[in-house]
């Protein structure tokens, strides 16, 4: 009698090769949290100097030409139209989002001066490495709100308990100087269709108004995770200095704030 050897069934998998597979799957995923806060780190310090060149640059245009110039900003993140641009802050808001966007104003009377003073110094770009990993937000947006959750018992410490931002009954008795200043109503990013304007002035060279820029860290789907990193531009009324402040998020780091 001759003996066959038994053909495996078709169609189905060992549950050795199962557990095996899941075993990979679970060490893929394992790496890819462990990577993705150092990346989305790295974006927002990057972001945050992106953010700050911009303003550096409006600032700059105002001490050189001893003019008024004004920041507008407009759009959304989500729908890729945030900008920022500066100019001469004698053109309206409306006329400057039109320069910015490669076009000119019908019917205006624009100097040669005035039209060559229009900049787009900030914008979202598809593809930027910095803007896949970091995103500008809201404060009472689901990214800010997802970022402050707690990961593996470990929370990022909310930044109005903390100086130069807390009140006197969170700091020891002490206010800090900017006290009740990190709220979505001052932010320079309102993401709206209609522009935003600040002003730094010609003369003193000085910003003319306050107002926060909150940034978070993403993963590559645009969405912040419990613990990510976090940063916040901040600009006082009559400075002429650019603050930022950076949080490295309790998920790989220790979830402080700290100015940089």
């Amino acid at each position: 009698m001759v003996a066959h050897k038994m053909d495996r069934p078709s169609g189905g998998y060992s549950v050795l090769e199962v557990m095996l597979v899941l075993s990979i799957v679970g060490i893929l995923s394992a790496v890819g949290v462990s990577q993705l806060a150092p990346r989305s780190a790295s974006a927002v310090r990057t972001l945050m100097d992106e953010v700050e060149g911009a303003l550096g640059n409006a600032h700059r245009a105002a001490a050189a030409t001893g003019r008024d110039t004004a920041i507008v900003t407009w759009g959304t993140w989500a729908e890729g139209t945030l900008r920022m641009a500066h100019g001469d802050a004698t053109i309206s808001d409306a006329n400057i989002q039109t320069l910015a966007n490669g076009s000119t104003p019908s019917g205006s009377a624009l100097s040669a001066a005035q039209l060559s003073s229009v900049a787009t110094a900030f914008r979202c770009l598809p593809g930027d490495r910095a803007q896949a990993g970091a995103r500008i937000v809201a404060l009472g947006s689901g990214q800010w709100g997802n970022a402050m959750q707690a990961f593996n018992g470990r929370q990022n410490v909310k930044i109005t308990d903390v100086q130069p931002f807390a009140d006197a009954s969170s700091a020891g008795g002490a206010t800090g100087l900017m006290n009740g200043l990190v709220v979505d109503g001052n932010r320079l990013f309102p993401e709206a269709a209609d522009p935003h304007r600040v002003v730094v002035n010609g003369s003193s060279k000085r910003f003319m108004s306050s107002f926060i820029i909150p940034i978070v860290g993403t993963t590559s789907s645009g969405g912040a995770v419990p613990g990510a990193p976090m940063g916040l531009i901040v600009v006082l009324d009559n400075g002429a200095s650019i603050f930022k402040f950076y949080n490295p998020g309790a998920r790989d780091g220790d979830g402080a704030w700290r100015r940089i």
